[in-house]
C-alpha cells in the first residue's frame, strides 16, 4: 500500500471534521451536516474511495498524513 499525502483541502476537511468530534468514522448525514454548518464542498475524494467506504453511508476518516489507496483509483 502506497502513502499519498493529503491535499490542502483534504486535509482542513479531516481537521474540520475531527474538531466536530469524528475522529475515526463519519456518516453522509454527518458530512451533509458539516455542509450545512460550515458551508464546504461534500468531499468527493472521501465519498467516492472504496478503501474508506466501511458500510453504506458510511466512511473511516484518514488521518491525518496517512491515505489509503483505493482499487477504484488504478483505472
Amino acid at each position: 500500500m502506497q502513502n499519498i499525502k493529503l491535499t490542502p483541502k483534504q486535509e482542513s476537511f479531516v481537521k474540520l471534521a475531527n474538531d466536530a468530534g469524528f475522529k475515526t468514522e463519519i456518516t453522509r448525514k454527518d458530512i451533509i451536516s458539516l455542509q450545512v454548518k460550515h458551508g464546504i464542498t461534500k468531499p468527493a475524494w472521501l465519498m467516492k474511495n472504496t478503501a474508506y467506504r466501511v458500510n453504506r453511508a458510511s466512511y473511516t476518516l484518514p488521518t491525518l498524513g496517512e491515505v489509503v489507496k483505493s482499487e477504484s483509483t488504478d483505472k
